[in-house]
């Protein structure tokens, strides 16, 4: 049943996360100012929670794009 898996290289489950990490970034980055400050008390650059979440994921990217 799971014989075509076994075929399939290794790297391209690096590859498939590291898109999944871009395209979380990219979708972060879509979502309306409304929305991303939503509860703060003000709209600070810092309070960008689209900031932050590139800075976390370009982290992860960057551990599995240099790890295996």
């Amino acid at each position: 049943m799971n014989d075509w898996l076994s075929k399939v290289p290794l790297h391209w489950g690096k590859i498939v996360t590291l898109v999944g990490f871009a395209g979380m970034i990219l979708w972060a980055w879509f979502r309306p100012k409304t929305y991303i400050y939503q509860g703060a008390p003000d709209n600070r650059k810092w309070r960008d929670l689209r900031i932050w979440a590139t800075f976390a994921l370009g982290a992860q990217i960057l551990l599995y794009a240099l790890f295996r």
